[in-house]
């Protein structure tokens, strides 16, 4: 009874986080294997997705154009990944610079959602989720949005979500706070997330299920 198939492990965890367990030790040596050792590979996959559904997430709303990936890699990420993997096929250190470019746009995404804007320049932050998007196809990792669960797309125009956040907001100064809340519910039901800011503007985004 000590073994487990994989049609049970893929049953109980995402493939890519089983995929993700087996590269985090390098193919020469023994792999702990241990149901503890696989819900952390969640986690960290929880991570890496995020990333690498950051551009369906925002690209529309920093304006990305559609250049080649190839044409906005970032060299010096890509170098430490060939360096690692030319070095007998060092998994654990290339899965770090994967690991490095997901948490920077998971603070890019923190920004977002929080004040609606970004420090960061958009053709910046397009480098890295290509780069993050390229890097993980090497290593058979991808990400798709959640389908259980997830919202419907949403059927507005950007004029009618603008129009009623123009309603909310009236009614949040007559402290009809009922009726703003019946808004802010109708837009999220149609996969509007809104994003109230500390200056009492409201910024909008469509919201995706990770």
């Amino acid at each position: 009874g000590n073994f487990r198939t994989a049609r049970e492990l893929m049953a109980q965890y995402d493939p890519m986080a089983f995929r993700l367990f087996v590269l985090q030790a390098q193919y020469r040596k023994p792999i702990d294997f241990t149901a503890e050792g696989l819900e952390a590979a969640e986690n960290s996959w929880k991570t890496l997705k995020e990333g690498l559904l950051f551009g369906p997430s925002f690209a529309e709303k920093l304006g990305w154009s559609e250049p080649s990936p190839e044409q906005q890699l970032d060299a010096e990420a890509v170098n430490r990944f060939r360096a690692a993997m030319d070095d007998d096929f060092n998994s654990p250190v290339a899965l770090s610079v994967l690991f490095e470019l997901a948490k920077d746009l998971r603070r890019e995404r923190n920004l977002l959602d929080n004040r609606g804007t970004t420090d960061t320049a958009p053709e910046v932050l397009a480098r890295q989720w290509h780069t993050l998007v390229h890097l993980a196809q090497v290593l058979g990792l991808e990400a798709q949005p959640d389908a259980e669960g997830a919202p419907a797309p949403t059927s507005l125009a950007p004029a009618e979500i603008e129009l009623q956040i123009q309603q909310r907001q009236a009614a949040r100064q007559a402290r009809n706070f009922a009726e703003a809340d019946r808004i802010r519910n109708e837009l999220a039901a149609q996969s509007i997330l809104l994003i109230d800011q500390p200056d009492g503007s409201t910024h909008w985004r469509a919201s995706q299920n990770l």
